[in-house]
């Protein structure tokens, strides 16, 4: 009998889909090229240390974080493989970063003097890779100032300057803007952008280890043979990068979210259901109370879930989702019982629900869905299907 978490909802991981996803991204991104496990947000809801273990059995030589705090929390379980820190390190981070080991992103040269500085005081260099903005507009050093930029503290003795980098921003949409074709443009314009300045810089005797663009969409859809890391979130959890850029076959979904029955109500025709009196049953109905809210990270409003899967069948959420309970209408399932287990996102029987269904109702994407899923809400790691 499976041994459920005390808490009565829980994120259910399978470590096995997780290793699986890392070796297919592995062959899809070939021998030369190294993988990096994006990591970050908490693994997007998975748990990062065991996500992180997980990458590094299937094969990925690196973890990206998006905050020292990240970074140090995966040393702290003893990981010792490279963390690139890919936001931006505050100065006062610096010193955590560098006795952790951790390899830094440069967002702007504003960086520079105080990352210089630290390392100096701690006798260490600081491994970095250089950011360059090619047409996201968020982070890095505007590539017509890059080089002579660069150029400016590359020979610094206390950097060692591994890696330059680009973010692709619309490797996922083909079509962007609505016009044929723009997204594929847009992204290889980045992609020699890039390129472009590594030559510029290799010319003055200035090279990189690494160099790096694709996302998990661009890792299928725009390798480079000159691109030797690939940064992949997405693909590595195995959800769709998005409704134009399908998840390769043999990916699967490694979480479930799922909750409990606390108890079945046998309700008549014209009863309110939960706050606000916004749902009235129109027929004699059978009502399961589950044990999971918007507190978990199951939302509420604007839109919910819409349904849950309770013995293998759709059931739909009814009235508002409260802060610990929500109800579903299992009049059509008289199997229902407490104790029952829920299925909120993931499979059950024939029936799935998919961060991407689920994503559609709340009218945001699968990123969202499955990281905004509380903290409170504990992570239980199997190695069987989900």
């Amino acid at each position: 009998m499976q041994a459920f978490p005390l808490r009565p909802s829980w994120v259910e991981i399978n470590t096995r889909a997780l290793e699986n996803n890392a070796r297919r991204l592995k062959t899809l991104i070939g021998a030369k090229v190294e993988l990096m496990a994006m990591v970050k947000a908490n693994a997007y809801g998975h748990g990062a240390v065991e996500a992180a273990r997980a990458a590094l059995r299937g094969g990925a030589t690196w973890l990206g974080v998006y905050a020292v705090g990240e970074g140090i929390e995966l040393r702290a379980a003893g990981i010792i493989a490279p963390i690139l820190v890919l936001g931006p390190a505050l100065p006062d981070a610096m010193p955590a970063a560098l006795t952790n080991d951790l390899t830094f992103t440069l967002p702007s040269t504003e960086y520079i003097a105080p990352l210089i500085a630290h390392a100096r005081a701690l006798e260490r260099r600081a491994r970095l890779h250089v950011k360059i903005d090619t047409g996201m507009t968020r982070l890095g050093l505007d590539a017509d100032r890059a080089v002579s930029e660069i150029l400016a503290f590359a020979r610094n003795e206390h950097l060692q300057i591994e890696g330059l980098l680009t973010h692709l921003a619309v490797a996922d949409d083909p079509n962007a803007r609505d016009t044929p074709q723009w997204g594929i443009q847009f992204t290889r314009r980045q992609i020699e952008t890039l390129l472009a300045i590594a030559d510029e810089l290799a010319r003055a005797g200035v090279t990189f280890s690494y160099l790096h663009a694709d996302n998990s969409p661009g890792a299928v859809s725009y390798q480079h043979p000159r691109l030797n890391l690939a940064r992949s979130g997405i693909l590595f959890y195995g959800l769709h990068p998005s409704a134009d850029a399908p998840r390769p076959d043999g990916f699967e979904p490694a979480l479930a979210f799922k909750t409990r029955v606390a108890l079945v109500r046998e309700v008549p025709a014209g009863r309110f259901v939960s706050y606000g009196a916004t749902f009235e049953t129109a027929r004699p109905s059978r009502i399961a109370v589950l044990m999971v809210g918007y507190a978990d990270g199951f939302r509420r409003k604007p839109n919910n879930y819409g349904a849950a899967l309770v013995r293998g069948q759709r059931a739909p959420i009814i009235g508002r989702v409260c802060m610990d309970q929500t109800m579903l209408d299992v009049t059509d399932i008289p199997q229902a019982r407490m104790g029952d287990e829920v299925v909120l996102l993931g499979k059950q029987g024939a029936q799935e629900i998919s961060a991407e269904e689920v994503g559609a109702k709340l009218g945001t994407n699968n990123y969202e869905t499955v990281t905004t899923i509380s903290a409170r809400v504990p992570r239980v790691y199997v190695t069987d299907a989900v």
